[in-house]
């Protein structure tokens, strides 16, 4: 899941919070995963305020603790990503993690296997079981493609 839509400015871009709109949308798309059963076992933000404010809206229509993850601040490349998701596995069988672009679109894309736009607030949802071809299985409409 990408944050909700942020403030513009603040004293750093780790401190933008989330407009009215951000939050919003996070307990939409919150909502909307509780709905389809996409429940995670795991849920892990980036320690940016606006990551970690979509993360506990989340987490709190999903009944989900949220564990700051310093991996999610959005430095690590696609791959990167890909590979820190995938180690989560290990403690849990649905993970979610929230973060930020481009990483998470370019992430979702390389296992989607081709452009995978996130705008904020949006989510994917992916069976990863067999790692060399992970299916889509839900994605905000949003966001088609």
């Amino acid at each position: 899941m990408r944050h909700g839509q942020a403030e513009l400015y603040a004293q750093t871009d780790g401190e933008r919070a989330l407009t009215a709109a951000g939050r919003q949308k996070a307990a939409q798309t919150a909502l909307t995963l509780q709905k389809a059963a996409l429940r995670p076992d795991l849920l892990l933000a980036s320690p940016l305020k606006r990551s970690q404010e979509t993360a506990q809206i989340a987490g709190e229509v999903l009944n989900v603790p949220v564990i700051t993850a310093p991996e999610l601040d959005g430095r690590l490349s696609a791959q990167g990503l890909l590979e820190f998701a995938r180690a989560q596995f290990a403690r849990a069988d649905r993970v979610m993690l929230v973060g930020h672009n481009p990483n998470v679109s370019l992430a979702a894309g390389v296992l989607y296997g081709d452009y995978f736009p996130f705008s904020a607030g949006a989510y994917a949802a992916f069976d990863w079981t067999e790692e060399k071809s992970p299916k889509l299985i839900s994605r905000s409409k949003h966001d088609g493609i």
